[in-house]
């Protein structure tokens, strides 16, 4: 990999680690389903000239939109809003990485070794001992909406493999367009202070909803787009490992995270889990590939 496609990888992963720390900010002011539906409008606005209508897809697409664009999205930044801090929430979201390889294994019978089960164990241990930081459990609300979160993500991606042919770029549109209006509907149902929040937000908070869905998203996820069709995708995903990292850091400097002994043991717990998984998925994919080339 060239070093270009390195700084690539780099700038990815702190533009993502970054969205933990920007919704945290911008919802300070915006009710979390408000932020997201404010969040995906401008994702559709940006996007909109880049996209092409996901043929034959459209029954599973509105599927993808309704589990990720309206109960993830939903959920997580719920979760992110009520955690005091973004480390716990940043180590929590990787739990999608193990809940792929049960649901890959019900769905699309790939078969789990010892190494990725002992793995699957470690990952999901490791998110109970974060539970029992003194902060994390006066409020277990919110990791259990980011587990729930994530465990949609991964159920997303088994959709998404059934896919083929629809770019990243794609799905993410077509994601914000599908869960925009119900977001807004539900939002103005369950939320209140909306027209409040949009006349005293500063420009701290419209900024972190602009990054969020440019930088984040658009951006992000767009340069990922790039690297994948240059790179296959067991080469790639691990170095995505580095996200919950950079959120940890960014927490600790901007946020004022405090990393506890249970928060630093459960999260070793989970990323070690999640790095074994990662890796013996990449590689058994390398080895599919090879085997039929």
């Amino acid at each position: 990999m060239s070093n270009k496609d390195l700084a690539l990888i780099l700038l990815i992963n702190m533009l993502w680690a970054s969205n933990f720390l920007a919704a945290k900010i911008g919802m300070e002011i915006f009710s979390p389903i408000l932020f997201t539906a404010i969040r995906f409008s401008i994702v559709i606005l940006v996007m909109v000239p880049f996209v092409t209508l996901p043929h034959g897809y459209w029954r599973k697409m509105i599927l993808v939109g309704l589990i990720m664009g309206v109960f993830h999205f939903t959920l997580m930044f719920w979760g992110l809003s009520l955690s005091p801090d973004i480390s716990s929430v940043a180590i929590v979201n990787q739990t999608f990485v193990p809940f792929s390889a049960l649901l890959a294994m019900i769905f699309l019978k790939e078969k789990i070794g010892w190494r990725r089960w002992t793995a699957i164990v470690l990952a999901f241990s490791g998110v109970m001992v974060i539970g029992f930081d003194p902060i994390i459990f006066a409020n277990l609300l919110s990791p259990t909406l980011v587990v729930i979160a994530s465990f949609l993500v991964s159920l997303n991606m088994v959709i998404v493999r059934t896919m083929p042919g629809i770019g990243a770029l794609n799905l993410t549109f077509w994601t914000a367009a599908i869960g925009v209006v119900p977001l807004y509907i539900i939002s103005f149902l369950v939320e209140d202070g909306h027209f409040s929040a949009v006349q005293t937000a500063g420009w701290e908070q419209w900024t972190a909803v602009a990054f969020s869905a440019i930088g984040a998203t658009v951006v992000g996820h767009g340069l990922t787009n790039y690297l994948i069709r240059r790179y296959p995708v067991s080469t790639i995903s691990p170095y995505f490992l580095l996200v919950p990292v950079f959120a940890v850091i960014l927490g600790i400097v901007f946020w004022g995270d405090v990393m506890t002994t249970e928060l630093m043991i459960g999260g070793a717990m989970v990323m070690s889990g999640v790095t074994v998984i990662t890796l013996r998925s990449g590689r058994k994919k390398s080895d599919e590939q090879a085997d039929g080339a």
